[in-house]
């Protein structure tokens, strides 16, 4: 059996064209996946503030065999290849959306070729990633020629056909954080198709594939610095403690590792380092996972690290870290939870969460309320947050010295002692921001759905907050629909009606037009007026869009007219109304994560 072993950059590798044979499952990846790799990609080629560095991304391997036709059979790596190919449409699309002048031929190049028919002798496309199972090859072909209707799918959908539409929604709206900057977006096509390399490992025949298949997945692949740190404490433990070891290190990492967590425990094992060592560094930088196990190694005869004196606290203490890692991601607190709605993947604030044991209640509560605000704030300003890895690094130490040193204080001196310490370190980032900040949430809209929707959702919370309305179950919030006050497809009659008629679409997207509603009253109201809608919104159980429907203020010093104060009443909706609206959402915001203190 020859098997030819290669390593092509992604530019090289869509130089060919690939199957996925039909015995193959269907494509699964969800949406979030792709974002993943996308951030992924964008964390290992540019640093923290945006910038390319001299770096290349390894991206996994695939396993191919070569048809009669010289297609390669995709045996292994089906999602991964498919999810790329989506993934350069979406950036094709976005290049066209920005400029559609731009010449993207190289591009296109790796999508699909033009050939000309041997028989009827017309141009026919033929894409560089065809799936052979039922039901998906349509749904890809319609992705790599950008047919208007691709991202159309109901019920009755196949399961992998609407993957790969939300795979590609996912990927334009990664994309669309790029602000229709057409430099930006070449630059990331440039790093991604040239310094993201794969392994492709070629083999004769499809048996020879799924061979080297089985004894891939089976033997896996080197050790990485978790494995190291293990034989390291397995090396400092007596033979006599070398089952209660094992039977520590198995409970962290299934913690970590099992359903739902399904956590790296290399990522958690990195943010737990720098969570307590000031000089877990390199070129003044926090550690990366490679550079782990030496700096561990480096430092194992150190009494606050331990390995050498004691390996078994050690690894206690680790489990401990897994565990209330674990609580974090499985049942985070109201501000924390609300981060993961944000970014799903989003766990950079977990290092300063490792660093707060010992806080109580009201403390945690503040703390986690302050990371929402510094998280949300980056988001906003499209501030990269791979660049909060090195302020949480620099704070979790800290914080960890402050708790220390109150922990026999009063409840208040200790309250009053973490405020300050908070806003040491975040303030500065909320100033810096904050131009960007502004700008982004005067134009914040459905261009970023992402970010609105979780607005929006965010600020009908807080509103119920403030009037005090009992909900036990916070995941409503993102169950609503987003809905148009400004009708989203209007009647040109509607359309003439409206005050500024020419900038129609463009105010119909803005924040200040936006509502969450129940699906079922969002089906009922279509594209009425606004005085036709109104009684509708008052059906709602949200208060932010009852408040449409009129002032809801029962006079007086009560929870509920605080609330209604913070919401102006419309007899009609114009352009003029939209932009009071905005404003007001906007100020909300401020109050909300306090960006403006």
């Amino acid at each position: 059996m020859k098997i030819e072993v290669t390593q092509p950059t992604l530019e090289g590798f869509f130089n060919d064209f690939y199957a996925i044979p039909a015995f193959q499952r269907e494509y699964v990846w969800k949406a979030e996946q792709v974002t993943t790799l996308l951030e992924d990609v964008r964390e290992a080629l540019y640093d923290e503030r945006g910038m390319s560095i001299d770096s290349e991304y390894f991206i996994g391997s695939v396993v191919v065999y070569p048809d009669k036709d010289k297609v390669y059979q995709l045996i292994d790596g089906q999602q991964r290849t498919t999810s790329l190919f989506i993934i350069l449409c979406a950036l094709r699309d976005g290049l066209r959306a920005v400029n559609s002048n731009s010449d993207i031929s190289d591009l296109e190049a790796l999508i699909q070729v033009r050939r000309r028919d041997a028989h009827t002798a017309q141009l026919r496309s033929k894409f560089r990633v065809t799936p052979l199972y039922a039901d998906a090859g349509q749904t890809l072909e319609a992705i790599g020629s950008a047919a208007a209707n691709m991202t159309a799918y109901d019920k009755a959908t196949p399961q992998s056909a609407q993957n790969m539409i939300r795979a590609y929604e996912a990927a334009r709206e990664f994309f669309a954080d790029f602000s229709n900057d057409e430099l930006q977006l070449s630059r990331f096509f440039s790093a991604l198709t040239q310094r993201v390399r794969l392994v492709r490992i070629e083999t004769p025949s499809v048996a020879d594939a799924l061979r080297i298949f089985e004894t891939i997945n089976d033997r896996g692949v080197g050790l990485n610095s978790m494995d190291l740190l293990k034989n390291l404490l397995f090396m400092k433990a007596s033979k006599s403690d070398h089952d209660v070891l094992t039977a520590i290190w198995k409970e962290m990492v299934r913690t970590i590792e099992d359903d739902p967590i399904k956590e790296k425990p290399l990522r958690f094992l990195r943010y737990y380092i720098i969570s307590r060592y000031a000089d877990a560094r390199r070129a003044a930088k926090p550690l990366t996972e490679d550079d782990l196990y030496k700096w561990l190694e480096d430092n194992k005869s150190r009494p606050d690290v331990g390995i050498d004196i004691n390996p078994l606290h050690f690894a206690k203490t680790l489990l401990t870290a897994a565990k209330a890692y674990a609580q974090w991601v499985k049942n985070p607190p109201p501000a924390l939870a609300n981060i993961n709605r944000l970014s799903a993947r989003a766990r950079q604030h977990f290092v300063v969460m490792l660093a707060s044991e010992g806080l109580e209640t009201q403390e945690l509560r503040l703390l986690t309320q302050r990371l929402e605000s510094l998280f949300v704030a980056y988001v906003l300003a499209k501030e990269p947050t791979k660049a909060l890895d090195l302020v949480f690094a620099n704070a979790a130490p800290k914080l960890r010295e402050l708790i220390a040193q109150n922990e026999n204080k009063p409840s208040g001196t200790r309250l009053h002692a973490l405020a300050e310490f908070l806003d040491s370190w975040m303030l500065p980032e909320l100033h810096k921001l904050r131009p960007r900040l502004n700008e982004a949430l005067q134009r914040l809209s459905l261009d970023r759905k992402t970010m609105t929707r979780f607005v929006l959702a965010r600020l009908c919370m807080h509103l119920d907050e403030l009037a005090r309305v009992p909900t036990s179950e916070i995941d409503r919030y993102w169950r609503f629909q987003i809905e148009h006050i400004l009708p989203n497809t209007p009647t040109p009659e509607q359309r003439a009606a409206f005050d500024k008629m020419d900038a129609y679409d463009e105010c119909k997207q803005y924040l200040g037009n936006l509502v969450l509603l129940e699906e079922s009253i969002n089906a009922t109201i279509g594209r009425d007026y606004f005085k036709e809608k109104q009684p509708h919104y008052q059906k709602s159980t949200l208060l932010m869009t009852q408040a449409l429907a009129g002032s809801q203020s029962l006079g007086g010093n009560n929870a509920w007219s605080k609330m209604a104060g913070k919401l102006s009443p419309f007899k009609q909706w114009d352009s003029t109304s939209i932009a009071t609206r905005h404003r007001e959402l906007i100020s909300l915001c401020n109050e909300v994560w306090q960006f403006d203190r």
